[in-house]
């Protein structure tokens, strides 16, 4: 039997008492014990910024892809209209310099367990298949906080860029100037919405990755995003803005629910046209700690970030190998192993297809 080689000899590996749960006293043979065979999961986060962003899928003996994209379109401020007849000069042409693009180059990553035979063998549940829903899982929520990520940290509109717009609960230019009451309101909600629809994208005093603060300075020219029935308006919010808009009267008399379209995972209702969508993976942020925008100054109380955006524009979500569960038999140390691997990359397409609504909580 060929043997392999290994150069780490101190896996994490599961035996039988690491799967044998906690101690349920003494037990006597002439008085028998029934174990439930079900799992009480904890509450899990569920995946949901997959949802809204552009799948790329690499065929084989691919390194990298390049994501071409329009900055803006030059629209009539941009483009050159000569309206006289042309008979001793040249139209006046215009150079095309609003293209860029986007390169993505998908990195490894691996998990697995290692169980004894034994482990598995004396255990009341399957937890090999165990095993395999937590690997996934765990996949799964890696990969959707790491777009809530790079979409957090997307850079803000300038006075000659644009890019992510930021707007703040209540009289705040600042995460770190909300107060109690600046929380999520559907005038908030509703001005987003314009944020994204206009091509006159705001900056602030202050700018950066993350997000503009400081007070609007003005105004530059970017994408003017429509709300599509195929890619739509998605606005991440967390729990606490859940509460506070199903207990707002204003909100639930006008939105809509149970509509024959699919819905989203976590989709609690549709607003001004707006998808809406609960998710523990906004970042949500406790008083005393650095506030999301580019400050990074102190929050003075819990605060979430939510997110607006326009489905499939924002980002992308690059598969340079699909994720790939493999089982098999370790018989050097009476194992079964159990692995799953992948190769990805998120990267940012167009900066303002995205508006930042930081509130209180």
């Amino acid at each position: 039997m060929l043997k392999m080689k290994h150069t780490i000899r101190d896996l994490a590996e599961t035996g039988a008492s690491s799967v044998q749960g906690t101690t349920v006293g003494t037990k006597y043979g002439l008085q028998p014990i029934q174990y439930l065979r079900e799992i009480v999961d904890a509450a899990k986060n569920r995946h949901f910024f997959a949802q809204a962003v552009r799948i790329i899928n690499l065929p084989p003996k691919t390194h990298d892809v390049t994501i071409p994209k329009r900055n803006a379109y030059e629209g009539r401020s941009g483009m050159s209209f000569d309206t006289t007849e042309r008979t001793a000069a040249d139209i006046t042409w215009t150079t095309m310099d609003n293209l860029a693009s986007v390169i993505a180059t998908p990195t490894l990553v691996l998990s697995g367990y290692a169980m004894t035979q034994t482990a598995i063998r004396t255990n009341s549940l399957n937890i090999t298949q165990e095993a395999k829903e937590e690997l996934t899982y765990a996949l799964g929520d890696r990969v959707d906080a790491a777009i809530a990520t790079a979409i957090g940290n997307a850079s803000s509109t300038t006075s000659t860029t644009t890019g992510a717009q930021t707007i703040y609960g209540g009289d705040a230019t600042a995460g770190s100037g909300l107060t109690a009451g600046d929380v999520l309101t559907t005038e908030l909600f509703a001005e987003a919405r314009k944020l994204l629809m206009t091509v006159n994208k705001q900056y602030r005093a202050s700018t950066g990755a993350g997000g503009g603060y400081g007070a609007i300075s003005g105004t530059v020219t970017g994408n003017g995003w429509s709300n599509t029935p195929d890619d739509p308006f998605i606005m991440f919010i967390g729990p606490a803005q859940e509460k506070a808009f199903l207990t707002d009267s204003q909100f639930t008399n006008a939105s809509e629910y149970g509509a024959r379209e699919a819905l989203l995972n976590g989709e609690i209702g549709k607003y001004i046209g707006v998808k809406i969508v609960n998710t523990n993976n906004v970042e949500q942020v406790t008083a005393g700690s650095a506030c999301p925008d580019a400050s990074a100054g102190a929050a003075a109380v819990n605060m979430t970030r939510c997110i607006m955006t326009k489905a499939k524009k924002a980002c992308a979500l690059v598969w340079g190998r699909a994720p790939e569960l493999k089982v098999w038999d370790y018989n050097e140390r009476d194992q079964v192993r159990i692995s799953l691997v992948t190769e990805y990359a998120i990267a940012l397409i167009h900066s303002d297809a995205i508006v930042f609504i930081d509130v209180a909580d």
